[in-house]
């Protein structure tokens, strides 16, 4: 099957409608209805159902898109490698990272490529730990930094960079702020903040409660800011990373209070592909995330 019918079927996934998939090729829609219908014919399925919002996936048409997209990612891996090749490293790099690696890495990271290779184009992706690690495998992203999901993708290679453990962070005006060892128990009492978009965090809190939770009473928000405001009223907790809440430890804002719970301790996991060929600016990028996580552990 060749690569511009996988294309076309790919984008008509995305797009929906036979007129942009064409216009983004630059074939016409009946070409690209031509495409469609010659996968079907050699499978002798039936890939997609039409209505009028478009085109919708049978369940034939589910299972082709998942390798069609990692097919198309790699026949872009490959062009990406050439025109870096040809043109002496200028291409680009796409990281992405869970939360908090994003917090503490990927500034001095994105610095230290960019002046290292000042003609190449940099993207991140920040977005919850699992999705960082689908788009890894999918090649959609040339690395990852993610808190561990406990998942172990067999296309991806995991190298553990480093450890966090979350805290109980509070305020000091809290009525937990004297106690000196929390229990599982004070916490179930209290209103707990949760970040909507880290799940490795949730997991692991979770986790921590078990087997008490489901039962303690959780308020999610959307951002770590909204959060850390939230707790210096003194009516609310939050399991955060230290590295989260330096600027409010210092200046007395929040407090933290120490659980001692191994399960509460995550690696911090730089992932990529098993099948990536390594270059120069490769080698810099992992070099310059393990001198990095060395120096601040």
């Amino acid at each position: 099957m060749n690569q511009l019918k996988l294309q076309a079927f790919c984008l008509l996934v995305d797009l929906k409608k036979l007129a942009p998939v064409a216009k983004e090729l630059g074939i016409t829609p009946p070409t690209v209805s031509f495409h469609i219908r010659s996968i079907e014919e050699e499978y002798g399925v039936r890939l997609f159902r039409t209505n009028a919002g478009g085109y919708r996936l049978t369940e034939a048409g589910q299972g082709l898109y998942h390798y069609a997209r990692q097919i198309v990612q790699l026949q872009h891996d490959i062009n990406r490698f050439f025109e870096n090749l040809l043109a002496g490293h200028i291409g680009s790099i796409r990281l992405g990272a869970s939360g908090l690696p994003a917090h503490i890495f990927m500034p001095d990271i994105i610095h230290q490529i960019s002046t290292a290779y000042p003609d190449i184009r940099i993207s991140l992706e920040v977005k919850t730990a699992p999705e960082i690690e689908n788009m890894v495998a999918l090649q959609e992203l040339d690395f990852g930094l993610i808190m561990e999901t406990k998942q172990q993708h067999p296309s991806l290679i995991y190298e553990t960079i480093g450890e966090d453990s979350l805290v109980l962070a509070l305020s000091p005006n809290h009525e937990l702020a004297t106690k000196k060892d929390i229990s599982k128990s004070d916490v179930l009492k209290n209103k707990v903040l949760l970040h909507t978009s880290s799940s490795s965090t949730n997991h692991f809190i979770e986790k921590w409660m078990d087997p008490f939770q489901p039962s303690f009473y959780t308020i999610e928000l959307d951002s770590v800011s909204t959060i850390k405001k939230m707790l210096t009223f003194g009516k609310t907790i939050a399991f955060l990373s230290v590295a989260l809440i330096e600027e409010e430890l210092k200046s007395g804002l929040l407090m933290k209070k120490d659980l001692h719970d191994i399960t509460l301790t995550r690696k911090i996991q730089l992932v990529y592909p098993k099948s990536r060929l390594d270059n120069n600016i490769d080698e810099f990028v992992k070099k310059s995330i393990y001198d990095l996580a060395e120096s601040i552990s």
